[in-house]
């Protein structure tokens, strides 16, 4: 079997994801994205050197596709193929295709007589019931999580795991329609919570801070190794307002760190019931389909904070790794990868 896989090479949770499978499979072949031409992101075209690639700046014309497509048996993109053609092209060698899909981002929504790929891969559970019954009876749907190296997280699980810090985390990330993450209700909810602690809200956009509470912080980075954004915390508050494929609470987990969200799909589906907040619909939005806004109750968020900073927190911290760990570890995806790959 002779492995192909689209690769990003930047730093957005789209390169983390790629890169991490890339260094799971082992790829005969890859092909890296300079998406750089359509998102002006700084690239790291080391991150593949001691790989077989092809490297393309932009978006890859018919030409570069079937140079690519040259010599495997199988090829692996995430959110996209970034041509059209790609899944044509791939048929005609009978070359089977893999599309590990972002729900919002799903382009055969609005192009349903389009050529769908051998197998679409449901990174989280977010939509399943939808893009099953839309596409189930003509292609493979499987969920099946991104893996993640859990040993670079060792460092921030013993540090986050030895001690209490009284510190919590918020990951803006990138501004996103509709505050995606929920910085705002993390600053809404400081309006009721009572207890000692800083929260720390690290983002790669300017963000507008309307609070004076002394308690907040702000970092406007973006931290070279992804795994130090964990170190010495207690717990993430991530109450996204929608949800989908969600690598800082995979990350979090993984560093023993509790992850407070939204009492919605898919966060719902991994994160046990006390670590999630009662959350309204209050938008809706059409992406490729439409896409339900909700939020979380501020007082019932803080509520929630606060009885977990004043508590023994070691026995959460635990189980959170074990959840990480078992969902998303690469030592317990590896096989399951391994065996849609056949």
């Amino acid at each position: 079997m002779r492995l192909g896989i689209i690769a990003r090479c930047d730093d957005t949770g789209l390169g983390n994801q790629t890169r991490e499978l890339v260094n799971m499979l082992n790829p005969s072949k890859i092909l890296v994205i300079d998406s750089s031409p359509f998102n002006s992101n700084s690239q790291h075209l080391d991150w593949y050197k001691e790989y077989n690639c092809q490297y393309i700046s932009g978006f890859p014309k018919e030409e570069d596709i079937r140079l690519f497509l040259k010599n495997v048996d199988i090829v692996l993109s995430c959110e996209t193929f970034y041509n059209k053609s790609f899944v044509g092209l791939a048929n005609r060698k009978n070359i089977k295709t893999i599309l590990q899909y972002n729900y919002e981002f799903l382009d055969y929504f609005q192009l349903p007589d389009h050529t769908l790929p051998d197998i679409l891969l449901a990174p989280s559970l977010w939509g399943f019931e939808a893009v099953m019954e839309a596409f189930g009876d003509r292609t493979r749907l499987i969920h099946l999580p991104p893996p993640i190296d859990h040993s670079a997280f060792d460092k921030a699980l013993k540090i986050n795991s030895k001690t209490d810090h009284n510190r919590i985390l918020h990951v803006g990330g990138k501004a996103a329609h509709l505050d995606r993450n929920g910085t705002n209700t993390v600053i809404e909810m400081l309006k009721y919570s009572k207890a000692d602690y800083e929260i720390v809200i690290r983002s790669q956009s300017e963000i507008d801070l309307n609070t004076k509470d002394s308690r907040i912080s702000v970092e406007i980075n973006n931290i070279e190794n992804k795994e130090d954004m964990y170190v010495g915390f207690d717990a993430l508050v991530l109450p996204r307002r929608y949800a989908g494929l969600c690598l800082p609470m995979n990350e979090a987990l993984l560093s023993g760190m509790p992850v407070f969200m939204t009492d919605i799909s898919p966060n719902n589906k991994v994160l046990p019931k006390e670590w999630l907040v009662e959350s309204n619909k209050i938008n809706q939005f059409k992406a490729r389909t439409k896409i339900d806004v909700y939020e979380a109750n501020p007082e019932k968020l803080a509520e929630l904070v606060d009885n977990y900073i004043i508590n023994n927190k070691s026995e959460q911290k635990k189980y959170a790794f074990e959840i990480g760990y078992n969902n998303f570890s690469a030592d317990v995806l590896k096989d399951k990868y391994m065996n849609i790959l056949k």
